[in-house]
């Protein structure tokens, strides 16, 4: 997928904003839409600009990879609609494929650091509870879909981790092994 100078724009534009993203997601856990709004832009216009038509096919594909794969955790109110759109941004810059790569390392990613914080921050007992009630929630539909088990209503107790900085993690790992040649390899 990538070739002549589409590496170039992509170390140049999606790095930087993917950092960005993950540093406002830490310090204030929204991902700005016109951050999200932009990385998309910029995604289909240099995959337009390279491959032409057939590159605004990858990146129109990649955001809706990116979209639907967390679109459902947004719906069950398990994560913020920035972060389904930042998804669906980065996804205008990989495609398809990679995207669903990305979506899935980030998954990995992030399962590791909620490890991590509830060790450094000794929060056992309210991490049981927490995962007592969602699988309460999602025992129906009904309660799945509601604000029961959110988020939002879970936040206080073991703290939210802020979902940008697995998804970039996830996203710089993707990138990493496909330019570094282990893509063929993994």
């Amino acid at each position: 997928m990538f070739s002549g100078g589409f590496e170039i724009w992509m170390l140049a534009i999606l790095a930087p904003a993917m950092l960005l993203a993950s540093w406002n997601d830490y310090r204030t856990h929204r991902v700005p839409n016109w951050l999200n709004a932009a990385l998309a832009a910029a995604g289909i216009a240099a995959q337009g600009w390279v491959w032409g038509w057939a590159g605004v096919g990858q990146a129109l594909g990649g955001m809706a990879v990116g979209f639907a794969l967390l679109f459902g955790l947004w719906l069950m109110r398990g994560m913020g609609a920035g972060d389904v759109k930042f998804m669906a941004a980065i996804g205008a810059w990989l495609g398809p494929q990679m995207t669903l790569y990305a979506v899935a390392a980030g998954g990995i990613v992030g399962g590791i650091l909620a490890i991590a914080m509830i060790i450094a921050r000794g929060k056992w007992r309210e991490t049981g509870t927490n995962f007592g009630v969602l699988l309460t929630k999602m025992s129906s539909v009904r309660t799945a879909l509601s604000e029961f088990g959110s988020v939002g209503s879970l936040a206080g107790q073991a703290g939210v981790m802020p979902y940008a900085i697995p998804l970039t993690i996830g996203t710089g790992l993707v990138v990493l092994t496909k330019y570094s040649g282990w893509w063929g390899v993994l």
